[in-house]
């Protein structure tokens, strides 16, 4: 259930490719974490009809958060069946008897997850991997292996990666997020130190340089620095990314001429400065920056790549909750963000709902220097961006709501401009 999410949809495929007969049902298919092979199993809507012949159902928190008395789960537990989130389905049925590897991190774990799946693939390891962002190098975001080892992205949301006990876990960093779930920075700080007294006997803890955390079951690596690489991603952040892969790529033994070949040509996660296209001489960039950390290092990098050029970015802000306590850092990314426009359309509310405590134009305002302006809409920002954009400019959207939908219909409106 919630089978079109990003972490949920990469457990129904691997668990069809490990024989389970699955089904699924979203409020929509639209997702672009579906894959296409297995649309056909996927229902439209939430109905207790769906559980006919079923066993096990595995849903999406995003299911519950939306309707907690939702009518398939009541029923399904009212029949006796199990009932459990998608990612401790994945932890009691496809990890069994894997060699796990977790990484975490408040920022760069996808694309520290990927780089570590695709550096196994190509030492010839085989892994199976599930990732909360497509792989460019796979076009999705799983894949199937036939060897024990099991590489997986470990979210602290909901402290979900706590049902996992891996073999080796990597730390990316550790910033506060998720307020609607965390109390304060002490107690997401608490999980952290939790997912790490659950690594296994004898296993490695793969720290970033700010992460001060050890591994009371094993051993402990802190990697003290960025990586020197000619990687395709732009960043000092993917630096640091690509470091922290090659040490958990070294501790599997894999050959370090090897790692560097590989990570230098590994090609990204989508939505992660991911070019869309170009139209009329505009080029249009998306990604998934929703933090404001992860927000000041990406219009940095951009700038870094293009410092000539007039930069707009559209921003949606992800969760009421998060943008209201995290407001004050909002407006500093912005503020010293050195791009030319910030255009912030309406807050994605996803598992909350509005209740005016803090609108996109609140922070519109809040932010110094006269370039942010407020359009609700994104059918709105496209129109607008039309008007505003010459030849030569670039655009980039950021979120982690639907704002990925932005830079598609931009491009149609400009290849329809005269």
């Amino acid at each position: 259930m919630g089978v079109g999410g990003a972490g949920c949809s990469a457990a129904f495929a691997i668990a069809s490719s490990q024989g389970f007969q699955v089904t699924g049902c979203d409020i929509e298919k639209t997702s672009p974490y579906l894959d296409k092979r297995l649309k056909k199993f996927v229902s439209i809507g939430h109905d207790p009809a769906h559980l006919k012949n079923s066993e096990v159902i595995a849903y999406s928190p995003a299911v519950t958060s939306f309707d907690s008395d939702n009518e398939e789960l009541v029923m399904a537990r009212k029949r006796g069946l199990e009932v459990l989130p998608w990612d401790l389905f994945v932890a009691k049925e496809l990890l069994k008897n894997k060699f796990v590897i977790a990484v975490a991190g408040t920022h760069g774990k996808s694309t520290v997850t990927a780089m570590v799946g695709v550096l196994l693939e190509k030492a010839g390891i085989d892994p199976t991997c599930l990732v909360g962002a497509i792989v460019v190098d796979w076009g999705c975001n799983y894949r199937v292996g036939e060897s024990k080892y099991f590489v997986i992205e470990a979210d602290e949301y909901s402290e979900k990666f706590l049902n996992f006990t891996p073999n080796i876990a990597a730390i990316t960093n550790i910033e506060f997020d998720h307020p609607e779930y965390f109390r304060d920075f002490d107690h997401l700080k608490e999980t952290f130190k939790k997912f790490a007294d659950k690594l296994q006997e004898d296993s490695v803890l793969i720290v970033g340089s700010d992460v001060n955390l050890k591994n009371n079951n094993g051993k402990t690596n802190k990697v003290s620095g960025p990586a020197d690489l000619n990687l395709k991603m732009v960043g000092g952040f993917n630096q640091k990314n690509a470091a922290i892969a090659a040490a958990v790529a070294q501790e599997l033994g894999i050959e370090k001429d090897s790692i560097k070949k590989t990570l230098e040509s590994f090609k990204g996660v989508a939505r992660r400065f991911e070019f869309i296209g170009e139209e009329k001489g505009v080029l249009v960039f998306d990604d998934y920056a929703h933090h404001p950390t992860a927000i000041s290092e990406t219009l940095r990098a951009v700038r870094e790549k293009f410092p000539d050029k007039k930069i707009l970015v559209v921003f949606q802000p992800h969760l009421f909750t998060r943008t209201k306590v995290l407001f004050d850092d909002f407006v500093r990314s912005f503020t010293e963000a050195p791009v030319d426009k910030i255009i912030l359309v309406d807050i994605f509310a996803a598992r909350e709902k509005d209740e005016a405590a803090v609108s996109s134009l609140d922070l519109t305002r809040a932010i110094v220097g006269g370039k942010a302006k407020y359009i609700p809409s994104l059918e709105g920002a496209a129109t607008y961006l039309v008007k505003e954009v010459s030849v030569g400019d670039v655009v980039i959207t950021m979120g982690a709501g639907d704002i990925y939908r932005l830079p598609t219909r931009l491009l149609e409106k400009l290849e329809g401009k005269g």
